[in-house]
């Protein structure tokens, strides 16, 4: 596009006269030197090392439940919607807190998905701000990070935006909860789109579980298959329950975001590993971003599909971090989550209750 601008007008300034084309081929080679310079610059954005999570706060002044309000107000003062928050169940005997909270944007949403033609994307929504207490940095805030999700879950033409969204988001809440600010990445840090490894994989093939696929993709399609799913939920006996909603049928899906006890306080002891210390013997609270986990009803061309994320792929993203060692014993929790005394499946457990639900 340049170049052919170029040619143009070297080519009208030839009609005006020698003096004024030697100017022009001048400027032409600073435009395309721009031009190459911006195309350089986006690729190391696509090719930058992210952490999953990352620090807004350390040592933030206030009580806790102030704190929680004053990141709740200022999601909402910047067009974010709360649509959830969740008191995270910590292991036996751990006296710190932790609280996430859930906040949605319609404009967020439907770009990350496509405008509606990528819905499965929805995997990558919505933004969790957790807000926890520790020994060594007082209360603290911290959240997923928003441009690694988004080159995961959509792709690489999509972080700058992200980027953009997240940094306004970070100095919006910084600015509600004082203290000292962070700009820490933190948690597995991923160099390219996806986890590799064991667990590890591309995405939405080889990480995406179907557990149901229906003809039709209409709104009417997804609510009412939504609205059996939530049904089931609620009704399966609370060993799970639902933290969100965020109901998007015209983009092309409908999340929820569930959660229970046991496998949250289950991830935080395991995930703490080589970390762990007389002091503070469950610092992976502060992956606590991790949660809940998500539940898509989403448009798949004249079908709608219920889906997980793998839980094994799951984990990787979100706990690969924590060393080999802790990193096989979560193998083994998704495998055999303790749950009142009787082993089950982390996705096994999942599917069930969703199942039980789209059988009513």
């Amino acid at each position: 596009m340049l170049f052919n601008a170029g040619i143009k007008l070297t080519f009208v300034k030839k009609m005006e006269g020698i003096a004024m084309n030697k100017t022009k081929l001048k400027i032409l080679p600073l435009a395309v030197f721009s031009f190459l310079s911006a195309i350089l610059a986006a690729a190391n954005v696509f090719a930058a090392t992210y952490g999953v999570f990352t620090k807004v706060a350390v040592n933030v002044p206030g009580s806790f439940s102030s704190v929680v309000n004053k990141v709740e107000s200022a999601l909402n003062s910047a067009n974010w919607n709360v649509v959830g928050t969740t008191d995270l169940s910590l292991p036996k005997g751990d006296i710190h807190k932790s609280t996430v909270i859930v906040a949605t944007n319609g404009v967020y949403d439907k770009y990350m998905v496509d405008n509606g033609n990528n819905p499965v994307s929805a995997f990558g929504l919505p933004l969790r701000v957790a807000v926890y207490t520790t020994p060594t940095q007082g209360t603290v805030v911290s959240m997923v990070n928003l441009p690694a999700l988004a080159r995961t879950f959509s792709g690489n033409s999509y972080v700058n935006y992200a980027i953009k969204i997240n940094n306004m988001l970070k100095h919006t809440i910084m600015d509600a909860v004082g203290g000292k600010h962070s700009n820490l990445q933190y948690g597995p840090m991923l160099s390219g789109r996806f986890p590799v490894g064991i667990g590890g994989g591309t995405f939405p093939t080889g990480s995406v579980v179907q557990i149901s696929n229906y003809s039709g993709s209409t709104n009417s399609n997804l609510r009412g298959i939504a609205k059996l799913l939530k049904a089931g939920i609620i009704n399966y006996g609370g060993k799970w329950h639902i933290v969100y909603e965020i109901s998007k049928p015209s983009i092309g899906f409908i999340e929820f975001g569930v959660t229970r006890n046991s496998t949250e306080s289950l991830a935080i002891r395991l995930a703490s590993g080589i970390r762990t210390t007389p002091a503070y013997k469950n610092p992976a609270i502060d992956h606590s971003p991790a949660f809940p986990i998500e539940i898509l009803v989403y448009r798949d061309g004249i079908y709608t599909n219920v889906a997980l994320l793998d839980e094994m792929w799951r984990m990787k993203y979100y706990f690969a971090d924590v060393g080999t060692g802790a990193f096989i014993k979560h193998m083994g929790m998704v495998a055999f989550l303790e749950n009142v005394g009787v082993p089950g499946l982390i996705q096994s457990s999942l599917k069930l209750m969703i199942l039980y639900g789209l059988a009513a």
